[in-house]
């Protein structure tokens, strides 16, 4: 890049014209340097009165960037440096303009600009370069400042700089320009912290009654199905995973289904008909035709039941070609350490452990040297046993030694043990599973393990794998070898996983010859309270319009062991009055009887880092930051469902509206990096985490559900309020009074005037709110018609939810927290 600076010193001499200029040096730094595809910018492109140089467009066409070039001898007369050997400053556009040449440069660029609604350009004689905003809301023009660069060695000695500031990627994707050259930013407000000055903050909340009672019960009947729970795996297992969610105000639906990045790859939608679908009929298909040496990868969402699928497929109900004809070993990685000498001696030696069906290697010597290792007996015959005397005490020794040495040799042990397999007429299928629990280097190494596991063992080698990692995996290369044997697990409906397990439970507990099984509670009555508890919850769920129902699939995101942990919060929080539900006999759940539960199961105040809900309406950035960028940011996913290309909208598309419109790229980055991972969007490539490799998102049902009802609900926003960060003392401080005056009723049970100060509080939390967003509609012209705020929503919802909250305040005979 140094032949740039040549280049211009012989411009110089030469009295270089402009078209000169422009080919030989703008070119280089425009293309070259800064990465400007040619394809995006427009050459010559007309607008009255005059020619702007070079465009830069966005893909729809419209103009982002406009440069002027003037000959390299049209010199710019620039103020005298700050320090010596500057390369770059910052310079108003009224000081520039006291140059005559770069007054009427810029004045006909703006005018360009001002024709077509482009914010920004500059003007470069080649050598010097002045970048500037044309206009901006607020602010007269020339008192706006200028980007300068003072010489071409800019894009060479400070090439960070200029590709941050000006390259192709910095102004598309990461809206460079509005932190370049727009004004300062608004000032870092003073953030106010209400958690810290409630003082019961971390009060506990005791369980239910009848907690004590089924919280053995439902830790082991509402969790991960193990290897020894066949009939819970019979009785309860759900094979029907393409089911459609659909919530009222969607225009289309959106399911757990493989997105466009996985088509491409060849990954195949799985249909788990309870015989193992596609992948099951894969794997007998290879035994039958004795087709080891193959990997396949089976991936699904975190939680979405990989593991529950691979056991029932290959221990609990096998298809009978594969029972009958193959040896299965599934080796768990579940709780092995982080550490590959590690994971490698451990999937190994598990594997032995399975492949051994016959207990080969308990075996006696000599059948160990018949059965297994007669390959190697019949070399040390030859090598070191030649010569000594057969039964001889050293014969003896020598050749114990060598038993003892084979045996540890696990990849020989499974090597031999898989050829006796084959020998008998019998594939073999091994399974890695619980690898996604690694960091992404350790799961990589135990793909490469299976691959190797598949060649060594001439076997196949089924993996599971979480959609995230496959991202990386591909990109460094790791998954080439069996990229078109992928196969992806949608997650069952969680409405059927809740109902199977409920009955079960309710019939074992019914049984009295079988319910010691999962209890040691004798009490009868106190057996019939349980039996019917779960029977009314039962009775929520199967009501698809109940909000127990609807509120559980939301927040579970396809993730059902999610899903079940949250399940489990509900039935033994002490939120929930199991005593008034068993008196009534029914019951029609209510919103605010199911949030509370899920959201603080043991807490009297919410707290974002211990629930598995997050607060949708904080702060996040501790400089710029909005209550409202989340829901923004689902509003505008929301607004292209239907619009085609699967849902999914480019985050450079989206980076770009939120930084050049509210100027909070780190807030933004903060707000993706919550949303992914409590699922309210998803990745294209499924990742759960929000960094440069995520390429494109949508929004889900559970953000649906956050942006259509759960962030204005009462009970929603009584919660949160604790956690929120605030930008004014005096709102924090009355709402944290309101906290403390309001845990002092809760002691004294006043009931109905606790409830009239969580009101009062959530109309306080809300009026804030509708101040705020008044404030950034004005400060970055928003143009929200009147009544379509987040505020105006928030109103309207407390306006009719607190009607309801007072009248069931002055019914209610119980004492419910």
């Amino acid at each position: 890049m140094h032949d740039l600076l040549d280049l211009a010193a012989i411009l110089k001499t030469e009295e270089a014209n402009e078209a000169e200029t422009r080919h030989k040096v703008i070119d280089t730094v425009l293309h070259d340097i800064l990465g400007w595809p040619r394809a995006r910018t427009k050459v010559e492109e007309f607008i009255a009165p005059g020619f702007a140089d070079y465009v830069l467009t966005r893909p729809n066409g419209e103009f982002m960037f406009l440069v002027e070039a003037k000959r390299i001898g049209k010199a710019f007369e620039l103020p005298i440096p700050h320090k010596a050997g500057e390369l770059f400053c910052y310079l108003g556009i009224k000081q520039l303009q006291s140059d005559a040449n770069i007054r009427s440069t810029m004045q006909q660029v703006r005018e360009y600009c001002m024709d077509v609604g482009c914010e920004y350009a500059a003007i470069t004689n080649g050598n010097e370069w002045i970048a500037f905003k044309c206009f901006e809301k607020g602010k007269r023009w020339d008192e706006l400042k200028a980007f300068v660069i003072r010489d071409l060695r800019f894009f060479l000695e400070e090439s960070t700089k200029a590709t941050n500031a000006f390259s192709f990627i910095a102004i598309t994707e990461h809206a460079s320009l509005v932190s370049t050259l727009s004004s300062a930013p608004p000032k870092d407000r003073q953030v106010y912290i209400a958690k810290d000055r409630i003082l019961p903050y971390s009060h506990p909340i005791s369980s239910n009654r009848l907690a004590s009672t089924l919280r053995p019960i439902v830790n082991r009947l509402f969790g991960v199905i193990s290897d020894d729970q066949t009939e819970l795996m019979d009785r309860c297992y759900v094979s029907d995973r393409n089911y459609n969610q659909v919530l009222s105000g969607m225009r289309s639906v959106i399911k757990d289904s493989l997105t466009p990045y996985f088509e491409q790859y060849g990954v195949e939608q799985l249909s788990d008909t309870g015989k193992g679908g596609s992948i099951g009929g894969r794997i007998t298909k290879n035994l039958k035709n004795a087709r080891g040496g193959e990997v396949l990868v089976l991936f699904g969402g975190k939680g979405a039941g990989k593991s529950t699928f691979i056991r029932r497929l290959l221990r609990h109900t096998p298809p009978r070609w594969l029972r009958d004809n193959g040896v299965t070993a599934v080796v768990d990685m579940l709780e092995v350490p982080e550490d590959k000498s590690r994971i490698h001696s451990e999937i190994w030696r598990r594997l032995v452990r399975d492949l051994d069906v016959d207990q080969t290697l308990s075996s006696s010597r000599e059948v160990l040297l018949r059965d297994l290792f007669s390959d190697r007996f019949e070399t040390a015959s030859r090598q070191e046993l030649s010569g000594l005397p057969r039964g001889g005490e050293i014969y003896n020794d020598r050749l114990n030694s060598l038993v003892s040495a084979w045996k540890n040799d696990l990849e020989y042990c499974a090597t031999r043990l898989a050829e006796n397999s084959a020998a008998a007429g019998k594939g073999v299928v091994v399974v890695i599973d619980n690898t996604d629990q690694y960091s992404g280097p350790i799961q990589d190494f135990c793909f490469t393990t299976a691959q190797e596991i598949a060649r060594s063992l001439s076997c196949i080698t089924l993996i599971s794998m979480r959609e995230e990692r496959f991202h990386n995996s591909k990109i460094h290369g790791v998954l080439d070898a069996f990229q078109n044997s992928g196969f992806h697990l949608s997650s069952p409906k969680p409405s059927t996983v809740f109902l199977k397990r409920l009955e079960y439970t309710i019939g074992l507990l019914r049984n009295e010859k079988r319910r010691s099984e999962i209890t040691a509670a004798t009490d009868a009555d106190l057996i019939n309270d349980c039996c019917k508890y779960l029977e009314i919850v039962a009775s929520g769920i199967r009501d698809t319009e109940s909000p127990l129902n609807s509120f559980l699939t939301a927040c579970g995101h396809g993730d059902i062991r999610l899903t079940l942990d949250l399940f489990r919060s509900f039935l033994l929080s002490g939120y929930t009055n199991v005593q008034e539900m068993l008196d009534a006999g029914r019951w029609n759940f209510q919103i605010h009887q199911v949030i509370k539960p899920v959201m603080v199961p043991t807490r009297y105040f919410y707290d974002e880092q211990l629930s598995d809900i997050p607060n949708i309406f904080q702060a996040r950035d501790s400089r710029l930051a909005s209550h409202f960028t989340s829901l923004r940011i689902l509003r505008r996913l929301a607004k292209n469902i239907g619009g085609g290309s699967s849902d999914f909208v480019t985050i450079a598309e989206l980076r770009s509206y939120f930084v050049e419109t509210f100027r909070m790229a780190e807030d933004f980055a903060q707000c993706m990096d919550i949303l992914l991972q409590h699922g309210f969007v998803e990745a294209n490539n499924r990742l759960d985490y929000f960094d440069e490799s995520v390429d494109q998102v949508r929004t889900t049902n559970y953000g649906l559900y956050m942006l259509n009802e759960l962030a204005f609900t009462f009970t929603y926003l009584d919660l949160v309020f604790a956690d929120c960060n605030y930008y004014d003392e005096q709102v924090c401080n009355s709402i944290t009074a309101y906290a403390n005056e309001e845990y002092k009723l809760f002691l004294s049970r006043e009931r109905t005037e606790r409830v009239r100060i969580r009101l009062e509080r959530t109309k306080e939390f809300i009026s804030y709110l509708a101040r705020e967003e008044q404030r950034e509609n004005e400060l970055f012209d928003l143009k929200i018609p009147v009544g379509e705020g987040f505020a105006d929503k928030l109103q309207q919802t407390f306006d009719v939810e607190s009607k309801r909250v007072i009248a069931s305040a002055g019914k209610q005979k119980y004492d419910r927290r």
